[in-house]
This record gives structure tokens, C-alpha cells and sequence, in this order.
């Protein structure tokens, strides 16, 4: 009986000692910003996380394109890979969106793919607004 009682008292301290061995876990964030006077814009946001599941990195870039008409051409493109370690396989999220004004036109394209397979793609036209 005293066998039960140390080895749940062992195991009872060892479970709440747990989180002085977590891993460690950090976060960085950069963002690029640069606008012209025509009101061309790009930007560029990353941000990497490392936790006890691994590291995940996120990205954005954001184009925004004006030409002499006022006609736009605006990409939004996203990037997230998770890495759970050397001998596991990554996860991959990618989006690319795009916003084209041409001629009173207004085309709008979304695709998404997950580790390199396309699951989403649409394209739509409508009249500007």
C-alpha cells in the first residue's frame, strides 16, 4: 500500500513540475510598408511563432497598382506554413487574390492551396461601382 501512495505522490509532483520543461515559445513580427504619389502601395507582413508544436510562419503582400486613368490592378497573397519538426511534413496554406479595374471593370480572382493542391479558384466580373 505505501508502494501506491509514493509512487502517486511521484507522479503527482512530476505533472505539476511539467511546465518548468515547456518548450520555450517566441513570436517575431516585421512589416515593410512603402507608398508612392501616385498611390502605388506595397506591403509586407511576417510573422514567426515558435511553440511546442513547432514553428508556424505567416506572410502577407499586399501590391496596389494605379496607372495614369485611376485604373487599379491591387494582389493580396498569403502564405502560412506550419513545421512540426525534422521528420514530419509541413503544413502549407497559400492565397492569392486580385483586384483588377479596367475600362469600368472590376475582375476579382481568389485561389487557395493547400500543400501545392488548388481547392478554391473563382474568377468574377462585374461593372465598378
Amino acid at each position: 500500500m505505501n508502494k501506491a501512495y509514493i509512487l502517486l505522490a511521484s507522479v503527482a509532483a512530476f505533472a505539476l513540475n511539467a511546465p518548468a520543461f515547456a518548450a520555450d515559445e517566441s513570436m517575431k513580427t516585421e512589416t515593410k510598408i512603402e507608398k508612392d504619389s501616385k498611390g502605388n502601395y506595397d506591403e509586407k507582413d511576417k510573422t514567426v511563432t515558435k511553440d511546442a508544436s513547432g514553428k508556424t510562419v505567416d506572410e502577407k503582400k499586399v501590391d496596389v497598382d494605379v496607372n495614369a486613368k485611376g485604373e487599379t490592378d491591387k494582389t493580396v497573397k498569403t502564405k502560412h506554413v506550419h513545421s512540426k519538426g525534422l521528420l514530419h511534413k509541413d503544413d502549407k496554406v497559400t492565397t492569392k487574390d486580385t483586384e483588377k479595374t479596367k475600362d469600368g471593370q472590376v475582375t476579382a480572382t481568389h485561389e487557395k492551396k493547400v500543400d501545392g493542391k488548388t481547392v478554391e479558384s473563382t474568377t468574377e466580373t462585374a461593372p465598378k461601382q
